[in-house]
């Protein structure tokens, strides 16, 4: 049995024939004929999340680890729109997502009938494709038409890069009836492919990176391979080349410059010149770091080559010379064989820092005060090393980056839009789709935004989820400008008088409270305990003392 409406039919049988395993259902009607067909397809899993919000966020996660497309279904109106933020970071992180809508007729829209809004179209700008499947399919040329838009959506939440796909579906009312069988379009196969550079270009390129006394590679967001971690280290031995990666680039390796903005503060009048790039070469997603963001715009180096398939035209360092669409992967497998040593102390300036800096680090994290500093010092070194690792926006993901990583997590954070919004939903969805160990670090305001993560039939016990409660919005009292007026701090800081050991409480989960170094360690141990639900650790810290010390932190990196 299937839903008597054809595209809904259609929808739910191409997506499992291409191999869609899951779809998040929020309530509602006018979504019925896809409800009814989609939980008819024995290949697919259906997961009810109420909150449309925090649903796309959960899809979000379940389809990072997943590395495969995981529909969304909700009903018409403004259930769509609650989709939005977490479709913009899909966009911009390449999350493969099927947003699936339910719609009024067309006809209906702006004529006061109720939940029927302008949706056509209403997610396109952060979708890579929108489609709107056609109302009436009683013939043979209505019905091709309609399986060769989902064909077509299907395989654009992969090729030739992944990302969000929405497809908008009217229905007409009856929207519960059944039947055997509706017909069926033809299945279109999409053919892999992979793009490489061609030979006189890859000897150019190769020509360039063993020429150049001074290359610079700086890795963005992303999960890679071993393939290609093992060809940065083939450079990386070369004394003209230094790499730069940060926790969400997960590449981590001794001979790369892995705390970014903590080496960045010994650069100075007297070294900036030895240590600006000639060649820059960027890929992957978002960098964190602001501080090498603004040295390199104001260095602007004289090639900056971007890696990327899908031809973003990323110019974020204002220098970009070379857009080559190939993957990462590819590109260093052609070229790092190949590129000749060149006399330079370039790798070992950049590595002196690191090692100068590392060691002022320690001290200054062992000399501080309980503040947040030591707090993330002290998670960090304790999280068990078989853990993902979620960095909530925006306090959690700038500290992690002022920490060696030695014991193998794979880090992850929404760093394509940097919204707060859905950090917890997201990780909640990533440790549904992995059940294995799922460690979330987030702020008081990010994890009280996004409370109704835990609305949610679907918690993994290996979710464990870490408060660090600052008296909200506390990175407004480090950043220049928001702390110079006392009486306007109030709007950017956002200071709350949520009760989070009650909210944490009111979902039945396990719940540890620390505020100090003896019984943060305690805690850890608690919270890592086994539960058969997700377990929240909350660590208050003082709201003045932790913007002084990273103050001073930064301060005394600068002056070592």
């Amino acid at each position: 049995m299937t839903s008597d409406h054809f595209a809904a039919a259609e929808l739910a049988r191409l997506c499992a024939a291409k191999g869609i395993r899951h779809v998040v259902i929020s309530p509602g009607s006018r979504s019925a004929p896809l409800v009814i067909a989609f939980h008819q397809q024995p290949e697919i899993t259906c997961l009810q999340v109420i909150d449309e919000r925090s649903a796309a966020f959960f899809a979000l996660g379940m389809a990072q680890q997943l590395h495969a497309p995981v529909a969304l279904v909700c009903t018409s109106g403004s259930a769509v729109l609650n989709y939005g933020p977490a479709i913009a970071e899909a966009f911009y992180q390449r999350i493969p997502l099927m947003v699936i809508t339910a719609d009024r007729p067309e006809e209906w829209v702006d004529q006061g009938e109720g939940q029927a809004i302008r949706q056509q179209g209403v997610l396109a700008l952060h979708m890579k494709r929108s489609v709107q499947l056609p109302r009436l399919t009683n013939d043979e040329l209505a019905r091709w038409h309609c399986g060769r838009l989902i064909n077509e959506a299907i395989d654009a939440t992969l090729l030739p890069v992944a990302g969000p796909v929405h497809v908008n579906v009217p229905f007409m009312e009856p929207l519960y009836g059944t039947t055997e069988e509706v017909g069926s379009t033809r299945f279109i196969a999409p053919v892999m492919t992979e793009s490489f550079i061609l030979p006189e270009h890859a000897r150019w390129l190769i020509g360039q990176l063993s020429a150049c006394r001074k290359v610079m590679v700086l890795a963005g967001q992303g999960v890679w391979s071993e393939g290609l971690k093992q060809q940065l280290m083939q450079l990386a031995a070369l004394p003209q080349v230094s790499i730069h990666t940060e926790a969400t680039s997960n590449l981590d390796d001794p001979s790369f410059i892995t705390c970014i903005d903590r080496v960045i503060e010994a650069v100075n009048d007297k070294n900036m010149e030895a240590l600006r790039p000639d060649l820059l070469i960027t890929f992957g997603g978002a960098v964190v770091s602001k501080r090498v963001k603004t040295l390199l715009r104001q260095w602007k180096p004289s090639q900056h080559w971007n890696i990327d398939l899908g031809q973003r035209h990323y110019d974020t360092y204002q220098s970009l010379t070379h857009d080559i669409a190939v993957s990462p992967e590819v590109f260093f497998a052609q070229l790092a064989p190949s590129v000749q040593p060149r006399e330079s102390l370039y790798r070992d300036g950049w590595k002196l820092l690191d090692e100068t800096t590392r060691g002022t680090h320690h001290r200054l994290v062992s000399e501080a005060p309980f503040c947040d500093l030591t707090v993330f010092s002290t998670v960090l070194d304790r999280i068990p090393g078989d853990s993902a690792v979620h960095l909530a926006n925006s306090t959690p993901a700038r500290y992690a980056q002022l920490f060696d990583r030695v014991r193998g997590h794979r880090w992850f954070s929404n760093r394509g839009t940097s919204g707060i919004d859905g950090c917890t939903s997201t990780a909640v969805g990533a440790a549904f789709a992995t059940q294995q160990l799922t460690t979330l670090i987030t702020g008081d305001i990010a994890f009280c935004y996004d409370s109704n993560a835990f609305w949610n039939g679907h918690l993994s016990p290996l979710l464990k989820v870490i408060v660090i409660d600052n008296g909200g919005g506390n990175i407004f009292r480090y950043i220049e400008g928001p702390d110079k007026d006392a009486a306007l701090l109030p709007y950017f800081e956002a200071p709350h008088t949520r009760n989070i050991g009650a909210l944490v409480k009111s979902f039945d989960l396990p719940y540890y409270h620390t505020h100090d170094q003896a019984s943060l360690e305690a805690g850890i141990d608690k919270l890592y305990a086994t539960h058969d639900k997700p377990a929240v650790l909350h660590i208050t810290t003082d709201a003045l003392t932790s913007p002084k010390v990273l103050r001073d932190y930064f301060k005394n990196l600068r002056e070592a």
